[in-house]
């Protein structure tokens, strides 16, 4: 009987052994397929993560993009209003200035008329400018003396400048001829005006603070001796008038 079942069976399989065969094969790409599935699938869920958290990211930055968007705004509104207001405080420091340089003038003609003694024997500076060069340190002096007297003579004389300021924490006096890059001639004559120049250099380290000028006419045959001394603000490029 047993023999007989084996037989069958034998016989069943060798009939079917290609659909066995087949049916296995089915069987082990479904299992194949499934399990590239579930690896897709996750594979997927992380790149979704992943995804998700690089717009979590993106959405970050975009608001902080747009805070410094904001900040950057509020900044260039700042320096427009700044720069308006430091432009209007530049006018209005230029029509001081002019101003104050009308004043002088008025004050001069006012005191050569009223209060010669301000003038040096009818000579007074009507002009001093400081101003710097394109070297380092160096600076170009102009005086300009006119002669108020109705009776124009020759002025015979010379001015003498000198530089007060701070230098290693104390104070100091420096003559301009210490200063000087070359022979400047501080000697003056003349009927009606004359411009006096020079170059000058700064010592390191100081702070110049005042400049005293001072015009010396000295006693000689038709002149008398007198002195003026003027003291100004140091303040290169503006030009100051007596």
């Amino acid at each position: 009987m047993k023999k007989q079942v084996v037989k069958n069976f034998e016989i069943i399989w060798a009939i079917n052994k290609k659909f066995f065969a087949s049916l296995f094969g089915l069987f082990l790409l479904a299992a194949a397929a499934a399990i590239g599935v579930a690896i897709a699938y996750k594979i997927l869920q992380s790149d979704i993560k992943e995804l998700e958290a690089l717009n979590q990211t993106i959405d970050e930055k975009n608001q902080t993009l747009f805070q410094l968007e904001q900040k950057l705004n509020f900044i260039r509104v700042e320096l427009e209003v700044n720069n308006m207001s430091l432009q209007k405080l530049q006018a209005e420091l230029k029509r001081v200035q002019q101003d104050n340089t009308q004043l002088k003038e008025k004050l001069t003609f006012y005191q050569s008329v009223m209060a010669p003694e301000l003038a040096a024997d009818g000579v007074i500076v009507d002009e001093l400018l400081i101003e710097p060069t394109l070297i380092e340190n160096q600076y170009r002096y102009k005086v300009i003396l006119v002669q108020t007297s109705k009776q124009k003579r020759f002025a015979k004389g010379y001015i003498s400048l000198s530089l007060h300021g701070i230098q290693n924490d104390k104070n100091l006096s420096i003559d301009f001829k210490q200063l000087a890059v070359d022979d400047n001639d501080t000697s003056f004559s003349f009927r009606y005006f004359q411009i006096l120049e020079g170059n000058f250099v700064l010592p390191e380290r100081f702070t110049p603070e005042r400049v005293n000028l001072a015009v010396v006419l000295p006693r000689r045959s038709g002149q008398s001796y007198s002195r003026t001394d003027l003291d100004y603000d140091w303040s290169p490029q503006v030009v100051h008038r007596e």
